[in-house]
Parts: structure tokens; C-alpha cells; sequence
């Protein structure tokens, strides 16, 4: 029941919540990318997946606001939305190196030959020299293991998930509150 004061809810709270729904829909875009490549129709899903990170940020901190009757301060709004990042994404982290190590053991390699296949294949200048690059890299052991590219995947998508919700805390307050979503 809301009898005109704050939830009293901590941004933190607000982001472990949003945070659970937030990293099933990160494994979504994970796997919709990781099986693009025998999948050819999940490389615009996964785009599109991508598109609605900022809608459901967006969305999570509107209701935040709202639930306070828009007395939800800007830093409170965007250490929401950085804590429904870290926690999203300390579960897609989590789930995304789960799978290259224990269920798809061959899926950093299969990603490099893709990679060096393409490069091999452009009609750019470049390509084969970055095909050649990736596969000295290789052979030089420079390929991240499994938890490193899990730990890269959390801290990008806790730096671009701050600064996504900076922006969408700024969009928040100036649409403000409306008195009729009592």
C-alpha cells in the first residue's frame, strides 16, 4: 500500500532485483550470439536483444521513480541502474563461463577460426595480415582462457552499463512524475 512515502527500498535492493532479470535476458543475447554463427537467423535477434538493454533500464528505473512518487534522486536512480548491471552481469559471467567450460569446450577456438577464416577471406588489404596476427597470437598462448573472457564480458558490462544508466537516470527525471500513477 502506498500511503505517500518512499519504499525505503535501497538502490542497492532495487538493483539485485532488477539485476536477476537483467542477467537471464544478458544469457539470452549471450546464446543468441554464441549460436549465430550455426544459426544465421539469431544474428539479428541478438541485435535487437541488444537494442532492448536500454528499454528495460529504462523501464527499471522509471518504476523506481515512480514507486517514490518521483523523490528518487539522480545518484540513487544511477547506482540502481550500476547495481542491475554488476549483478546481471555477474550471472551472465557466471552462466557464459559455466558453458565454455564444461559444455562447449572448443567454443573460444571455434570463435578464433571463424575470425581468422573471415580476415583470410576479405578483400581488404588487412586481412590477411590480422588473420595472421590472431593466429601468431595463438600460438603464442595470448587467447583468453575461459574466465578471462568472462571477467572482460562482466567489467564491459558494468562500465557501458554505467554510463547507459547515467543517461537513462537523466531520461527518467525529466520526463518527472505525473500525480496520476498513484
Amino acid at each position: 500500500m502506498n500511503d505517500g512515502k518512499s519504499t525505503g527500498q535501497s538502490p542497492y535492493r532495487r538493483g539485485a532485483d532488477a539485476g536477476l532479470i537483467l542477467g537471464v535476458y544478458l544469457c539470452v543475447i549471450f546464446f543468441a550470439t554464441a549460436y549465430s554463427m550455426t544459426y544465421p537467423i539469431l544474428s539479428p535477434v541478438s541485435l535487437v536483444l541488444i537494442a532492448g538493454v536500454p528499454v528495460f533500464i529504462y523501464m527499471s528505473l522509471r518504476r523506481s521513480y515512480i514507486t517514490d512518487m518521483g523523490k528518487t534522486i539522480f545518484s540513487s536512480l544511477w547506482m540502481e541502474g550500476i547495481a542491475t548491471f554488476f549483478f546481471g552481469g555477474v550471472i551472465s559471467a557466471f552462466v557464459s563461463v559455466i558453458y565454455m567450460r564444461y559444455v562447449n569446450l572448443g567454443f573460444i577456438d571455434a570463435q578464433i577460426d571463424a575470425m581468422i577464416s573471415v580476415y583470410n577471406q576479405a578483400d581488404w588489404e588487412r586481412g590477411k595480415e590480422l588473420a595472421d596476427v590472431v593466429s601468431r597470437a595463438r600460438e603464442a598462448r595470448l587467447i583468453p582462457r575461459p574466465i578471462e573472457f568472462s571477467i572482460n564480458m562482466l567489467w564491459l558490462i558494468v562500465f557501458s552499463g554505467s554510463i547507459l544508466s547515467m543517461l537513462m537516470s537523466l531520461l527518467v527525471q525529466a520526463r518527472g512524475y505525473n500525480k496520476k500513477h498513484k
